[in-house]
């Protein structure tokens, strides 16, 4: 059985869910539904990838998972949140293809105010991902998804599960060594997730293998400290080893893209992956506390100081990454700053729901 913690003790600045979402709302502002096209587009070719490289593997291994809230939560975690970060990056990267640059070009030369920007680029970004080779494509969508999966199966498809066996099947897993039989407990789940992980890695040679490695061996160490965190293994970070998922995430996400992304869209991404990871904790707190696995938001090591630290770094780190890319227009900056505010108001909506719990 997974070890027992103590549960943690309530925070003496323990606020009330409605109250935490009450300022949460308050910090990330409005959302502009003028600049709806571009994040709208954005979706659009992520759902068609999903259904294009995704849903046929769930269909043939696992098609509970098509279903009700396991459904919801994994299609939204994967196509709304997850593959939709390569795409953003590859809009405002300094050295983005051509097909990109030459799109971009245009929109910042018209001289359009953000409304008019951000439908430019919706319609925009429907022809430019014509040009995005079907490998890339498909490792978008397909790592976005392997992302949501593996937490999803690793937190709720072994239920009386020892955390070292759900380190070790998950190990075995990916490494090849283990294939479930039907005497399994949720052996469909499995069974996706090793034909994903095979689909999304195929046919990667030279230094783009190079580069998959490193993503690869954050999953090793995203296993790893999982079962620390549920075996009560002290971090001497005082994460709770939280960090692990969020570089695995970003190393995950930004290798389909890593030519184009540069180190300042990495260290964006990287913030964006720690502000979901604190808004997820700062929203969960009260379900978190009845657990026994604590947080760094249980603890006290984060708190609304942090909630805010981390969201203003990617809302002004969207910008600088805009201007790295010799774009000084404000209207444009505007545009991209109001496109991500958007994008990250509607996951926070989702997970204030219950959407992407």
């Amino acid at each position: 059985m997974v070890a027992v913690q103590p549960r943690p003790a309530p925070r003496p600045d323990f606020l009330p869910e409605a109250e935490r979402l009450r300022l949460l709302r308050a910090l990330m502002g409005e959302k502009d539904h003028a600049i709806a096209a571009f994040p709208t587009a954005i979706r659009a070719i992520t759902f068609k990838d999903h259904d294009r490289w995704v849903k046929p593997l769930y269909e043939r291994y696992w098609p509970d998972a098509l279903v009700g809230r396991t459904d919801r939560k994994l299609r939204f975690l994967t196509c709304n949140l997850y593959a939709t970060a390569p795409y953003t990056v590859l809009f405002s990267s300094p050295r983005p293809p051509l097909a990109v640059r030459v799109v971009r070009g245009l929109g910042v030369g018209l001289g359009l105010p953000p409304a008019s920007l951000a439908a430019w680029a919706g319609r925009a970004v429907r022809a430019w991902a014509a040009f995005i080779d079907d490998d890339t494509r498909r490792r978008i969508v397909q790592i976005a998804c392997f992302i949501a999966a593996v937490d999803h199966v690793f937190d709720h498809c072994m239920q009386g599960v020892a955390a070292e066996e759900r380190g070790r099947r998950m190990r075995s897993l990916i490494d090849g060594d283990w294939t479930p039989d039907d005497t399994v407990a949720h052996a469909g789940a499995f069974r996706f997730l090793r034909a994903l992980y095979l689909e999304m890695g195929a046919g990667i040679q030279g230094e783009d293998a190079k580069v998959y490695a490193v993503a690869t061996s954050r999953l090793r160490e995203f296993f790893d400290a999982e079962v620390k965190a549920m075996t009560g293994v002290r971090d001497p970070t005082g994460l709770e080893w939280r960090m692990a998922g969020v570089l695995g995430t970003i190393e995950g996400l930004v290798f389909p893209v890593w030519r184009y992304a540069g180190e300042t869209a990495r260290t964006w991404m990287y913030g964006v992956s720690l502000f979901v990871q604190v808004m997820d904790d700062w929203i969960d707190l009260d379900k978190d506390l009845t657990e026994l696995r604590p947080t760094p938001m249980t603890t006290g090591h984060w708190d609304e100081r942090a909630l805010d630290d981390t969201w203003r770094t990617t809302l002004d780190g969207i910008v600088a990454l805009a201007r790295q890319s010799g774009v000084d227009d404000e209207r444009y900056l505007a545009f991209v700053r109001e496109t991500y505010r958007f994008m990250a108001i509607e996951v926070a909506e989702a997970m204030g729901g219950g959407g992407a719990a």
